[in-house]
């Protein structure tokens, strides 16, 4: 089971997040209302996902994500936030977040993407801008995969063998929903600006 905690200033919205989750079977090993009480809350409970809003009095979401990642590099982070803007999702997987979405964003969605970043992949829910043009979040030499998931190098090598999303959806038996947002997180941690740099760049370093 998911050991979560959760991380809003509203106390009403956290309580429903909290309800959400244990509905969903997921184990709840703490909560906090700023990004401060965020660090002692982890720092007691080592949870393997915290689910944390962006805008919180004395510390920020993005700026307390960067420190819990820092001071736990187990721990996954979920940004759950009304901001739908290019900029603020590029600052929170720079900080170390898994997963962003929207509190727009249904229950299922919320609950795929605590489940996402458990397993260590990375996930944007629907409606979060897909930032490609920004640079790559980890160095892409020597090895372009080294910032990448197993599941995630797994996608840009068939990527980079010209098979399609359905087809790379059929061969790894996952959606096809599922794999254009791997493909757009692979994009996103080399740095492409397209599909076919991110290949290119994939076929360069394995002839390297």
């Amino acid at each position: 089971m998911t050991r979560v905690v959760v991380v809003d200033d509203h106390p009403i919205f956290r309580k429903g997040l909290i309800a959400l989750l244990r509905a969903s079977d997921v184990e709840v090993v703490g909560e906090a209302g700023s990004g401060l009480e965020a660090l002692a809350v982890v720092a007691d409970t080592v949870p393997d996902v915290v689910l944390m809003d962006v805008s919180m009095p004395d510390l920020g979401g993005i700026e307390a994500a960067e420190r819990i990642v820092a001071q736990s590099p187990s721990v996954r982070i979920v940004v759950i936030t009304l901001y739908e803007d290019e900029a603020t999702v590029v600052g929170a997987l720079r900080a170390g977040a898994s997963a962003y979405v929207t509190k727009q964003a249904s229950p299922e969605q919320i609950i795929a993407a605590i489940s996402a970043a458990a397993s260590g992949a990375l996930w944007l829910g629907p409606g979060v801008p897909r930032p490609l043009g920004a640079p790559a979040l980890e160095p892409t030499t020597p090895s372009i995969f080294a910032g990448l998931t197993a599941r995630e190098s797994a996608i840009a090598d068939l990527m980079s063998r010209g098979l399609s999303n359905p087809i790379i959806a059929e061969r790894l038996h996952l959606s096809v929903k599922t794999v254009a947002n791997y493909v757009s997180v692979v994009m996103l941690k080399l740095g492409a600006t397209d599909r076919a740099e991110a290949a290119k760049l994939v076929r360069a370093a394995r002839e390297n």
